[in-house]
């Protein structure tokens, strides 16, 4: 919750720095130069804060071409072929265990393809 709290304030802080750029063009007196320097210099410190307090997650890709991405991905493309084989079991908070499993912990922008061609067994096991 604090860590919103701390976006939103830096939020208003950029925006009060762009209305006192403003009045700091009108106006140069040195008070409101002042309040214009603390503004920035709040907004920048609050957002290395949010940014350096950001959880860190745990990315796992056990699997044959799985894929797992802790953060936000572009394009995406696995192609497993060959013999199914047993995955391990995968712990985390992004996790692809599959024979071309993807998993991604961000956003997307862009196309995600898996393609897995794994013949099946015709000897019982």
């Amino acid at each position: 919750m604090w860590r919103a709290v701390a976006a939103a304030v830096a939020f208003a802080a950029a925006a009060g720095s762009g209305v006192l750029a403003a009045v700091v063009a009108g106006d140069k007196s040195l008070g409101w130069w002042v309040a214009l320097g603390v503004l920035v210099t709040l907004g920048a410190i609050l957002q290395g804060v949010v940014t350096v307090t950001e959880p860190r997650r745990r990315v796992v890709a056990s699997g044959a071409g799985a894929v797992a991405i802790g953060g936000s991905a572009a394009t995406v493309q696995t192609r497993v072929r060959g013999v199914s084989g047993a995955s391990s079991a995968a712990a985390g908070d992004v996790v692809a265990s599959a024979p071309g499993a993807v998993s991604i912990g961000g956003d997307v922008s862009g196309p995600v393809t898996s393609d897995v061609d794994i013949p099946e067994r015709h000897d019982g096991r």
